[in-house]
């Protein structure tokens, strides 16, 4: 078993990268790709200048003007804890950046420069520097002894920057009357080129904490998933229990049953609910139990009241006889219809599955048997069929993992509930790369733990399954 499972883990690697590789250019090869979609996203008001500083900002911040692989592999050294140290994290240090302003006074033209102008040449000149792969000093010298208009050809060219004939024509003109103006001009543009860019330093490798990076939102993508998966977590920890609480039970006895009025009247019951689409029920039960021209029993959406901050935790009354439902009761009322809207689809698979598995092992030999000798009907159902019965709500339970991670989409947007679902199905319209990149990763990695833990069990519930 031993054996098995290490081999198992060790497969996980290669299989995730292959999944991950997969998502991330079909993306890629999407028409537009990631910086086009993000353009149509949020800058579809923008026009002319604006909307090509805004597609310029994100190819420089994300590496959307590099080739397709070169950006998976840096993202691969993002998350991954053995990888490469990246530019930004050595332009950053205050011992290079104190040894770069040195730099910075040894050269003449220097002497013009007030102390802030000299550390925004050294800044921007290890930026460029550890971006292009070149010694700061030399990067400081085009800087600072080549004239203004050819050091600025040779760093536009080099971060392949766009033409603009405006500045271009201000840079020629300036050299000749106010040379100085000209290089501060130069200064500023390949400050502005090079802000932001990063690449992988494969000469220095390091072991580090796996991070998800940033999303377009300017918020890490860890942060956003700590806020919406808590909300996920919930309604499923609340809504599988219950499926399987009403769904094993009743495929119990509609097994032991099988004929009766119980078990056609389950078995029909479960198959309409199951075929009753969720969105259609979301908007009926939103309609007639929260509209307040019909019930008005629950909320219409959302996990908290407006004023739920100022609650209590627990039921109370409060001075003057006015009652509350604090906190706590009032999370629970806004999750009554979500956690419906979840539970009723899932009662007709499961309850079917366990009526199926058991008259399956009803049916076997060593049932027979100890109705043969005696042994009550109830005590073959729950201790001889039951266990062998298993295996299929193994199967079953082992693929809900991934799905409470993933979340509810069609819950989550009508009830307006901040989970994973919903944060997904924003970052594929928004093709928020890192988002989408890090829940994949995520359901990617419980997937394949899953599949591990459902072998493992199966060798646990039924004695004749081994991996040795």
């Amino acid at each position: 078993m031993l054996t098995y499972t290490v081999r198992r883990l060790l497969l996980m690697v290669p299989t995730l990268l292959g999944v991950l590789a997969v998502v991330f250019f079909t993306m890629a090869m999407a028409p537009g790709g990631f910086s086009g979609s993000q353009l149509n996203a949020e800058g579809a008001q923008t026009q002319g200048e604006e909307a090509r500083r805004i597609q310029q900002y994100f190819a420089r911040r994300y590496g959307y003007d590099q080739p397709a692989y070169v950006q998976f592999g840096r993202w691969l050294n993002l998350v991954s804890p053995v990888g490469f140290k990246m530019a930004s994290e050595m332009k950053n240090d205050p011992a290079r950046l104190a040894e770069a302003e040195q730099g910075v006074a040894g050269f003449p033209a220097a002497a013009a420069l007030n102390e802030r102008q000299r550390r925004r040449v050294a800044d921007t000149a290890l930026d460029a520097a550890y971006y292009l792969g070149l010694p700061p000093a030399d990067v400081l010298d085009r800087l600072l002894t080549e004239p203004p208009e050819a050091a600025a050809a040779w760093f536009l060219e080099e971060l392949d920057a766009s033409e603009d004939a405006t500045w271009s024509a201000k840079l020629a003109a300036w050299s000749v009357d106010d040379p100085e103006a000209a290089r501060s001009l130069m200064l500023e543009r390949v400050a502005f080129e090079v802000t932001g860019r990063d690449r992988v330093l494969l000469s220095r490798p390091t072991l580090k904490w796996p991070s998800l990076g940033d999303s377009r939102r300017g918020r890490p993508v860890l942060d956003l998933i700590a806020e919406a998966l808590p909300v996920t977590l919930l309604l499923n920890v609340i809504s599988f229990p219950l499926i399987y609480l009403v769904a094993v039970p009743t495929g119990l006895l509609a097994a032991s049953r099988r004929g009766g009025w119980f078990d056609t009247g389950s078995g029909v019951l479960f198959i309409a609910l199951w075929s009753f689409p969720v969105m259609f029920a979301g908007v009926l039960l939103i309609g007639y139990l929260a509209n307040v021209q019909f019930l008005r029993w629950f909320p219409t959406g959302g996990l908290h009241d407006l004023r739920a901050d100022r609650m209590p935790f627990l039921p109370t009354t409060l001075p003057g006889g006015t009652w509350t439902r604090g906190w706590l009761l009032d999370t629970v009322w806004h999750l009554v219809l979500p956690v419906v809207c979840m539970m009723y689809g899932g009662f007709a698979v499961l309850s079917k599955l366990t009526r199926g598995s058991v008259l399956d092992n009803l049916s076997q030999d060593y049932a027979r048997t100890a109705r043969a000798k005696g042994v009550p009907e109830s005590d073959v159902l729950w201790f001889h069929v039951m266990r062998n019965s298993l295996l299929p709500l193994i199967t079953v339970f082992v693929g809900v993992l991934p799905a409470m991670i993933a979340g509810s989409v069609i819950v989550e947007t009508i009830f307006s509930l901040p989970g994973m679902g919903k944060l997904g199905v924003e970052a594929a319209f928004q093709k928020d790369r890192e988002v989408i990149m890090g829940t994949t990763l995520i359901a990617s990695l419980l997937t394949l733990v899953a599949l591990l833990l459902r072998d493992l069990l199966y060798a646990v519930a039924d004695p004749r399954v081994s991996y040795d």
